[in-house]
């Protein structure tokens, strides 16, 4: 299950909102020390417009998410249908905006966060309005348009203050996650010998901010210019930008283009085909009764399709060239997740390095930025993956990962796998 990290206030209410059946914060329950009747309707919905989004975010999800089938495949004493309906009647028998917005998070809660499915809170919509502002989606101004559109900025600036205010007397208010100073996204080092490197990279930063760890990389890839085997870290890596490992760590390795093709699934509806529209080409997007048979393919949950896409990576050599000629190994498991998903199919499908561990985490065929859509009344938005993409035998690649090449024994580490094998190799 892949469920989003919740602050301990957001979480108590999830827990509240699932713990036995629907039963919402207020008066009388187990959360009525908090319950504030100003907050009532701060974000200033009445009973019909907060059922009216609720019923936009149901149908849009149906029509336009297809890994719903992924989680009732997951989870299935939990189907996605009975949560949908649990949530409306608590909204319906609750004539609040307090209830409206925690039903709503735990919906999303339960569902499990399968195919980036999201709540866009005020801090994230915040880093994603500055990100934009950046230039993160200059190819992609649909996206831009979106996410500083006016009913979203207002939305936002609502739920901000119902938050401030919902959370002023709680006892984690104003406390900041503890910090470690030493922690380092980038690591690296020679192994005792001299002749194998080590890298460990916790997340794929974007362009406009991994310059420092560029220019680290390289460095040491001079400095392991004369190594048998460099070993990549992944283990904790969740994704990111696939731009990283694109730039950063294949583009130095190769001295011809690499590239791999895999299908995605995607579903033309309202809420999709802006997008979709922005980011293909019409011959780019072909019937899905033309998909081919693929064995492991599974239609469940995907009935919403309307068409696929080839995705292709394809990197090219890059200015700068590694004086590394030596083995290449990734070091895997089931974090692996999205851009770092992505980097393993690649690898495994064009031979740029050997993946040592355990199955992956999922979800990185037809990598693209999540897409949004923001309710018609609050102006709240919901992200989630467009594209379903499936492995060369069809399977879900949010649900089957990648098989590593050698996979781990039970109880060893990656890394231990991967040095055995260096040496026997």
């Amino acid at each position: 299950m892949k469920r989003a990290k919740l602050a301990p206030a957001a979480l108590s209410l999830v827990l509240l909102l699932t713990g036995c059946g629907p039963q919402p914060a207020g008066p009388g329950s187990a959360d009525s020390a908090r319950w504030n009747p100003a907050l009532n309707n701060i974000l200033g919905l009445t009973a019909e417009q907060r059922l009216e989004d609720y019923d936009y975010f149901r149908d849009t999800l149906q029509n336009s998410y297809l890994y719903l089938g992924v989680h009732d495949r997951e989870v299935p004493d939990d189907p996605s249908s009975g949560i949908f309906d649990e949530y409306r009647e608590l909204i319906a028998a609750n004539d609040t905006d307090e209830a409206f917005y925690t039903a709503l998070y735990s919906c999303l809660y339960r569902l499990n966060g399968f195919g980036h499915l999201w709540l866009i809170e005020p801090e994230g919509y915040q880093a994603t309005v500055e990100a934009a502002q950046l230039g993160a989606y200059s190819d992609k101004p649909y996206w831009a348009e979106v996410i500083g559109s006016p009913k979203a900025r207002e939305g936002y600036a609502k739920l901000s203050a119902y938050l401030a205010e919902r959370d002023k007397d709680d006892p984690y208010d104003g406390q900041s996650p503890t910090v470690d100073e030493d922690y380092q996204n980038l690591r690296t080092m020679l192994l005792p010998g001299g002749e194998i490197g080590y890298i460990k990279i916790d997340s794929f930063l974007a362009p406009y901010e991994y310059e420092e760890e560029q220019n680290a990389l390289f460095a040491f890839y001079e400095q392991a210019a004369n190594c048998t085997d460099l070993i990549i870290d992944l283990t904790e890596n969740s994704g990111g930008s696939e731009l990283y490992w694109q730039n950063l760590i294949v583009a130095p390795h190769i001295d011809q283009p690499l590239a791999c093709e895999n299908y995605a699934l995607l579903a033309k509806s309202e809420n999709n085909t802006p997008y979709i529209e922005s980011a293909f080409r019409p011959e780019e997007l072909h019937p899905i009764a033309e998909l081919p048979k693929l064995p492991a393919f599974q239609q469940s949950g995907t009935q919403a399709a309307t068409h696929f896409i080839v995705s292709k990576l394809a990197v090219s050599p890059s200015a700068y060239r590694s004086p590394f000629r030596g083995r290449l190994w990734f070091l895997v498991n089931e974090s692996v997740y999205s851009a770092s998903e992505s980097l393993c199919v690649f690898a495994k499908q064009t031979g740029f390095a050997t993946l040592v561990g355990t199955q992956t985490g999922g979800n990185g065929i037809g990598a693209l930025d999540p897409v949004y859509m923001t309710l018609p009344n609050s102006g709240l938005m919901i992200q989630y993956s467009m594209m379903f993409g499936l492995n060369p035998d069809g399977s879900s690649s949010e649900e089957a990962g990648t098989t590593p090449d050698i996979v781990s024994p039970a109880g060893e580490t990656p890394l231990i796998t991967a040095l055995r094998a260096i040496i026997e190799k």
